[in-house]
């Protein structure tokens, strides 16, 4: 197969001005993979040790229960290292049958990849390890077998992940945004953390179906976290902790407060770069609380720009105005740049994008975002992915934007999975 330079005579605007790695992670983004043999992977006899997603998800959503019903288990990559000398960028992986992207062998962790027939040779490609210490055994109270990585997750190399509960109540009554893909257990798959799958066996009472289970879960959760913190290994460590919607936004503060201060008196989380993201607070005491427990800063995802378009892509969450007033008011507890907001580029147009995130900025509030990309299960599906072109166009004026207000991309490359923010920022006007 032919080796040369793939972006020679490119239609690409300004590909000359980035470097390799940032140019195959939006491709990537874009265009997703294809397989030149779709049971490669299925067939690799040390494949549990890598970071792998089934691509088959078939999603089944009945009687207040979101499950993957698939009858067949393909495994992909779900995240691939971007490797240029002693620079490395990580980016997650989705199954695209008409990419120009092939992944055509597999030697040992590193891929073969070849771009409109031509072999990717400029960058080096690899699969992602999981982390050795989430596959320990921890002791639980109620005498059931667990390991770490059921209540800690490990994203890209250095984001230390903790769900608060699994699921978000608005797949559960058919009100999800309607990009998201959820990641939907399958229904003999046992789930450690509480699931709002079960909230039909309580009622569908939060409060029933929480206290039922937060005292093993609290318990677990902080002995995980705690050895992830101290047995590793990383260079960088962000704290990322999360939750989907409750019915209400107090149940969902409620959970995420009591978790969190269970986890103060032994984990020192300020110690750490953290984020909260979750759904705008209820009250600004709320706020106070949370960062004199050490919460460094909190996420709002408003993921597009407008009132109308938010009404209709994200039907479950709280009014546009009042989302956008709460991220506001959040600036005032925890300060400029504190305070952030994902959007999903591509489902809003660039103008408005830039015009949005330069008020935002104003504001305090940082815009961040992921790369659209047309997820299947969804209903949108079959939305084309933005054009290499517009992404490097949006990003380099966001960066901009970045620098004017002295605002930071979250993460960095090897922490942040589906943008290129960090890429650019490093990148322009070094």
């Amino acid at each position: 197969m032919e080796k040369k330079n793939l972006f020679v005579g490119s239609s690409h605007t300004c590909m000359e001005n980035f470097s390799n790695i940032t140019k195959w992670k939006i491709l990537l983004l874009e265009h997703g993979v294809k397989y030149s043999d779709p049971e490669m992977f299925n067939s690799i006899d040390n494949i549990d040790q890598y970071k792998t997603k089934n691509s088959n998800v078939e999603l089944s959503l009945d009687d207040f229960q979101v499950f993957d019903v698939s009858k067949k288990i393909t495994r992909i990559p779900a995240e691939i290292l971007i490797i240029d000398g002693d620079r490395t960028s990580l980016t997650k992986l989705r199954f695209n049958a008409n990419s120009p992207i092939e992944i055509i062998g597999v030697a040992g962790d590193k891929l073969n990849l070849s771009y409109n027939g031509k072999l990717v040779d400029d960058v080096s490609i690899s699969l992602v390890k999981h982390n050795n210490v989430l596959a320990q055994n921890i002791p639980t109270s109620d005498g059931r077998l667990r390991q770490i990585k059921d209540y800690v997750g490990i994203v890209g190399l250095n984001r230390i992940t903790a769900l608060f509960y699994d699921g978000c109540y608005n797949w559960n009554i058919g009100k999800n945004c309607k990009f998201c893909d959820l990641h939907p257990r399958r229904e003999d798959e046992e789930v450690a953390i509480p699931s709002m799958n079960t909230l039909k066996k309580y009622g569908m009472s939060i409060e029933k179906w929480w206290n039922s289970q937060k005292d093993v879960f609290k318990n677990n959760l902080k002995y995980s976290l705690g050895k992830v913190l101290t047995e590793n290994d990383l260079e960088k460590i962000y704290l990322y902790f999360m939750a989907g919607n409750c019915k209400t936004n107090t149940q969902t503060w409620d959970i995420a407060e009591e978790t969190i201060a269970s986890l103060r008196p032994q984990i020192d989380i300020g110690k750490y770069p953290n984020y909260l993201n979750i759904a705008p607070h209820d009250n600004t005491e709320r706020l106070k609380r949370l960062k004199d427990l050490g919460i460094k800063q909190v996420q709002y995802n408003l993921e597009v720009v407008g009132a109308n378009r938010f009404a209709e892509t994200c039907p479950g969450k709280m009014p546009y105005q009042k989302f956008e007033n709460k991220l506001f008011e959040a600036v005032d507890i925890f300060g400029h740049g504190n305070v952030r907001s994902n959007f999903v580029f591509g489902l809003t147009p660039e103008n408005e994008m830039l015009e949005y995130a330069e008020y935002c900025a104003e504001h305090g509030v940082v815009m961040d975002y992921s790369v659209f990309q047309p997820k299947k299960n969804t209903q949108f599906a079959n939305k084309p992915a933005p054009s290499f072109d517009s992404v490097i166009n949006f990003s380099t004026n966001l960066v901009k934007i970045y620098k004017k207000h002295n605002l930071k991309p979250i993460f960095d490359s090897n922490g942040s999975r589906s943008s290129i923010i960090n890429e650019m920022y490093e990148e322009i006007n070094k």
